[in-house]
């Protein structure tokens, strides 16, 4: 079975979109750095950030078409920090087509953020999770 970053490679590759994978320091650093700022209550297996301010987005309706109200900069990916998860994150160039690399993957649980981790997302098998991102206000519930 393909590892995740290699699922969003290929998917990435077949839509034509520009990607990157990161390793090593920089990606320690975005990983680092969100987990720290945005403190999620979940970081191993079902991912969750619980925080008081969270937007819940159910992920049935949401999965593929949540990332088109993201600003229109890099996005960074990333997963439980376990075996080859380990300070490895997927850097899309367009964050807006996100959800479109999603339609060609299988379910994953995942956190995404931007270049200045701005916002933490948190999908899991059931709820795409965000704080800090203003762009879903209007999703509040």
């Amino acid at each position: 079975m393909h590892s995740y970053f290699e699922q969003l490679k290929d998917a990435a590759e077949i839509l034509g979109l520009r990607y990157e994978i990161l390793t090593g320091g920089e990606a320690s650093t975005i990983i680092k750095t969100s987990l720290e700022k945005f403190v999620p209550f979940r970081t191993l297996g079902h991912l969750a950030i619980s925080d008081e301010n969270s937007i819940y987005l159910k992920l049935s309706d949401y999965e593929y078409t949540f990332s088109e109200k993201l600003d229109d900069e890099p996005v960074f990916v990333f997963f439980e920090q376990t075996r080859e998860k380990v300070d490895v994150v997927f850097k899309l160039l367009n964050g807006k087509n996100f959800s479109k690399i999603l339609e060609e993957c299988g379910i994953l649980e995942y956190f995404l953020t931007n270049e200045t981790v701005d916002y933490l997302i948190a999908a899991n098998w059931y709820t795409i999770e965000i704080v800090g991102n203003k762009n879903f206000e209007d999703e509040k519930k």
